[in-house]
């Protein structure tokens, strides 16, 4: 986690990236910070859908360049 600058770890902790201790750190920071609270519920649409995608077969040729 950025101590200096803690509202860029909002993705990574939404994505579930941080270190045990970073994690720590920023969900104390998030009982302060309704702004990062939003960024994290924002982030949560994006993991659901990377999640999604994870979930999908590959496509059955690889796009052609144009």
């Amino acid at each position: 986690m950025c101590a200096i600058e803690p509202h860029r770890d909002a993705g990574a902790y939404a994505l579930g990236v941080l270190g045990a201790a970073d994690a720590c750190r920023f969900e104390q920071h998030l009982t302060k910070c309704s702004a990062c609270v939003d960024q994290v519920r924002r982030f949560g649409v994006v993991v659901h859908h990377l999640a999604a995608c994870a979930h999908r077969p590959p496509p059955s040729s690889p796009p052609r360049a144009p």
